[in-house]
């Protein structure tokens, strides 16, 4: 039987310290320990940045994602399958391809953007959606918001959640942005218990509604660590010198994020627009507690390994975060740890794998 040509689209990687960035970062990673296996089944090929031509091994072709490619999709090579593994690349099949596989993350361009964008998204997705033959959501919740606002004329999908990376594994290092906070911190020693928010700074992340609870828990200092180069942002930062227990420390590296899990107290996470919620389990596996929001994909996901704020008023989240924090355990943490076992890159891939092995006429 021939090898079915499959294209898996890892664009994103000219982002790899976004989350859509570590997502394609991680697929490369696992077909680079697992693309010889597969080898007698499927002939796999990455679109991936020219920077990654060759980073995931030999075992694998590689496809430069060239910007012609947006405008002119007719010169790509041929293929029998092709995975979008997310909606937003703006690479698409040419019309040769015979299976269309599009995995949908969220629509909160629905409620983020104003009304202009939110039409232009749209009319983007249903295209997308109209072409593919399989669509997949990374949470119930993804896929149940989408209905509201894409016709997908009975097409078969599933939900597939996101694998996670063992951040358990691999070295540790603390962020040196670390060193200058303790420095000119004058009312917390520097061994003092952090929380720990993470994820980009964008206002859908509500992490202004933490400095009034910070100022309830004083004891404790906050460490926002992300992508810190947005408006929100600057705003939030410009409110810090009333609250300095709270610290944005921008970007960290794959070490530096082990290190910030691995010391944290516990995981803030008071976002009110996730498709998934990547931070929650990997908190968990490290078997941290987790308090956050209780909007959109969040209580799917944390499940009842989760304590959520039903609402922002601090005096509440306050009481939550204490009342979690004494009754935490070891029972709990184990329980957590196994929880987020569940979300394996192994157990993820192989539910695609059974796709791209599916009959073409699907």
């Amino acid at each position: 039987m021939p090898r079915k040509r499959i294209l898996i689209d890892l664009s994103k990687l000219r982002q790899p310290m976004c989350g859509l960035g570590q997502i394609a970062l991680n697929y490369g990673r696992w077909y680079a320990l697992n693309a010889r296996t597969l080898a007698d089944r499927f002939d796999i090929t990455l679109l991936v940045p020219k920077d990654f031509v060759g980073a995931f091994g030999n075992d694998v072709h590689y496809l430069v994602a060239h910007k012609i490619y947006t405008f002119l999709p007719s010169l790509l090579p041929q293929f029998d399958l092709w995975h979008a593994i997310h909606q937003r690349s703006p690479f698409r099949p040419p019309a040769s391809v015979s299976k269309y596989i599009l995995t949908i993350h969220d629509v909160n361009f629905i409620h983020e953007k104003g009304p202009f964008k939110q039409r232009r998204y749209t009319r983007q997705l249903q295209s997308k959606c109209d072409r593919a033959t399989h669509i997949t959501f990374i949470s119930r919740f993804a896929m149940e918001d989408t209905l509201h606002f894409i016709n997908l004329h009975d097409k078969p999908v599933d939900i597939i959640y996101n694998g996670v990376e063992q951040l358990t594994e691999g070295p540790q290092q603390e962020p040196v942005q670390l060193s200058s906070i303790h420095s000119a911190s004058l009312n917390l020693p520097p061994d003092a218990p952090f929380f720990l928010a993470i994820g980009e700074v964008k206002e859908k992340k509500q992490l202004h509604t933490l400095l009034p609870l910070m100022d309830r828990l004083p004891s404790f200092r906050l460490l926002i660590a992300g992508n810190d180069n947005t408006p929100y942002a600057r705003q939030l930062r410009s409110r810090l010198r009333q609250h300095p227990n709270v610290n944005i420390i921008g970007i960290v590296s794959d070490s530096q994020r082990r290190w910030l899990y691995s010391h944290c107290t516990a995981l803030l996470f008071p976002s009110v627009a996730e498709g998934f919620g990547l931070p929650l389990i990997e908190a968990m596996q490290w078997g941290k507690p987790v308090f956050c929001s209780d909007r959109t994909s969040l209580p799917e996901i944390g499940s009842t390994h989760a304590y959520y704020f039903r609402d922002f008023d601090p005096d509440h989240m306050a009481e939550l975060v204490n009342r979690g924090l004494a009754e935490y355990n070891d029972t709990k943490a184990l329980a957590a740890q196994n929880y987020a076992a569940s979300f394996s890159y192994e157990k993820h891939m192989q539910k695609y794998i059974d796709l791209y092995l599916a009959d073409n006429r699907e």
